[in-house]
């Protein structure tokens, strides 16, 4: 049901889209064509997300795990966002460990999450906040914050955060977000890690999504 709803809502906005264009109540301009292919790409998105989740549903998402600085992946990850961040009048820090931090990852999957936890960040803060990436290292255990500013998240949408398809009811909605798929498909690839992802208030005043990754034994 789901699943069945999110395709129609996205299907009937470019029906909409298409049946003005035929009965010429909208003219076919460079705007238009570029509303309708952005409409194609979230419905591309959408199906991508949704075959992701069924192949992590039955264990089938492909993983090669080996060691991994995951400082070179965070920096990786960071870079391309820098500029839409600047363009949305957002400020992005990244501290990153002083020492070594070594997991056993798939370093493009591990990519996959941290980007999905970058946009999460890009789509819901209000422009003039910011975005705080640090990292620490706790009883062998690697973990990475992200803390955003306003708007935050009541405490009790937090625990559905990770819920596939579920939106928070205020700023952070369908308006500006996607499916509701990201943050589910990332707590799957923190767990195919042995690893964690969750979530609480942010003391900057919005959400803070920690990852947890156990560190990479000496000698692996």
């Amino acid at each position: 049901a789901d699943v069945s709803h999110e395709l129609r809502t996205r299907l009937s906005v470019l029906r909409g889209e298409l049946e003005a264009l035929a009965d010429g109540v909208r003219a076919l301009t460079p705007q238009s064509i570029r509303s309708l292919q952005a409409e194609t790409a979230i419905l591309g998105k959408l199906v991508n997300d949704l075959y992701e989740l069924s192949l992590a549903d039955v264990g089938a998402l492909s993983y090669r795990l080996v060691e991994t600085d995951v400082a070179e992946v965070l920096r990786d990850a960071v870079h391309p966002y820098r500029a839409r961040f600047a363009q949305r009048g957002l400020a992005l820090e990244l501290a990153l460990p002083d020492e070594p931090a070594i997991v056993m990852a798939d370093e493009g999957r591990l990519g996959q999450l941290l980007g999905n936890l970058l946009e999460n960040s890009l789509r819901y803060t209000d422009s003039g906040g910011s975005l705080r990436i640090e990292t620490h290292i706790e009883n062998k255990t690697l973990l990475i914050q992200f803390d955003d500013a306003a708007p935050g998240v009541s405490d009790d949408a937090l625990p559905r955060l990770f819920d596939r398809f579920y939106r928070v009811e205020s700023s952070r909605n369908r308006a500006t977000g996607g499916a509701g798929l990201g943050l589910a498909i990332s707590q799957k690839i923190a767990e195919a890690h042995s690893g964690t992802l969750s979530a609480q208030a942010s003391p900057l005043g919005g959400l803070r999504l920690t990852l947890r990754l156990p560190l990479a034994a000496p000698g692996i």
